[in-house]
């Protein structure tokens, strides 16, 4: 394939959670100034491919392209990324990058954190890309920050860097939804004790995530005395919790303040006074409550921080390509660093 060809090409890319793999044909033409175009894409659920490798075969084929006549791969994984095998954190796919590399007979792979990909694709939203939770004053040049609950619970900070008199974003992934949870009143210490009789150590992905969210209706009901209780899934809960059920209410309402703890505890970290940026899958669904739960009281609740924190803008991603245009922006910056 010459270098004409190559740049015809499309880039396979794909943003690959614990529940979905979704991938899509990316022409990546002009993606660094935040052009670039999805030319296909799909949703494939995860439990029906054994194998990674057979999810990405399986879209391939569904669109009757070969992987060798694409100009690489870009996939954007729920895991942390380092040396030998990349596990999936909340998925039984594992993969040796040279050997997927290899098998699919592409000329180039790049990998990125699943919440990387998104922050990259953060400094190039358009305003119909994402909602306004509060518009705060946003800071020039400062750090933004992208966090959310899906399978799990992801976080990413995204700074700015001159380089040669023009801005670039460096994306910084983490594994934030991996530290501790810190309980904040009576309930949510309870919930600690109760949540440390199943786990050995008790993150905040173990509350803010989707098995969270059914930890914390179960846990709710248990408090209040019901004893023959039926396990609902985090997508019952939301549906029941939009339709004014008390006890799904009050799971999500207690979820988007833990959330608000959270997101506010990052936004220190980060220093992102240039926005908090939340994504992910649960936070769409449940949005109409959002408004009025006390996810912004307690992301503000900082002590002698609040002043500060207090007027960073929030924001939530509705864009669901924006996770596959990071990838794909993470396969330009790539090629331009190497």
């Amino acid at each position: 394939m010459n270098s004409d060809s190559a740049s015809a090409a499309p880039l396979l890319v794909g943003d690959i959670g614990g529940t979905n793999a979704r991938f899509a044909l990316y022409d990546h033409a002009g993606v660094a100034a935040g052009g670039g175009k999805i030319l296909v894409r799909a949703v494939l659920a995860a439990s029906d491919h054994a194998h990674f490798v057979d999810a990405v075969r399986a879209f391939l084929s569904a669109n009757a392209v070969p992987s060798n006549t694409l100009s690489g791969a870009s996939f954007a994984v729920a895991c942390p990324l380092g040396v030998g095998e990349v596990r999936f954190t909340n998925s039984p796919w594992r993969f040796v990058r040279e050997e997927l590399q290899r098998s699919l007979q592409l000329s180039r792979l790049v990998l990125v954190n699943d919440f990387e990909a998104l922050a990259l694709s953060v400094p190039r939203l358009a305003r119909e890309h994402f909602e306004v939770l509060r518009a705060g004053e946003e800071a020039s040049g400062a750090p933004k920050v992208v966090l959310g609950p899906g399978t799990g619970l992801g976080v990413a900070g995204i700074v700015p860097l001159q380089v040669g008199g023009e801005t670039r974003w460096h994306a910084i992934p983490g594994e934030g939804g991996h530290v501790a949870f810190a309980p904040l009143d009576d309930f949510e210490f309870d919930l600690l004790r109760h949540l440390r009789g199943k786990h050995s150590r008790v993150s905040v992905e173990r509350v803010v995530c989707g098995d969270g969210l059914e930890a914390l209706h179960a846990f709710l009901l248990s408090h209040s005395g019901v004893t023959a209780m039926r396990p609902a899934s985090a997508a019952e809960i939301t549906r029941e919790a939009l339709a004014g059920a008390s006890v799904a209410r009050e799971a999500v309402m207690r979820f988007l303040a833990i959330l608000g703890s959270f997101a506010g505890d990052c936004a220190l970290l980060y220093a992102a006074r240039g926005g908090v940026y939340f994504g992910g899958g649960i936070l769409p669904r449940i949005w109409p409550l959002v408004a009025d739960s006390p996810l912004i009281e307690r992301f503000d609740a900082k002590g002698r921080m609040a002043p500060w924190i207090s007027r960073i803008p929030l924001r939530l991603v509705t864009d669901d390509t924006a996770a596959l245009r990071g990838a794909a922006i993470a396969a330009h910056d790539s090629h331009f660093k190497s």
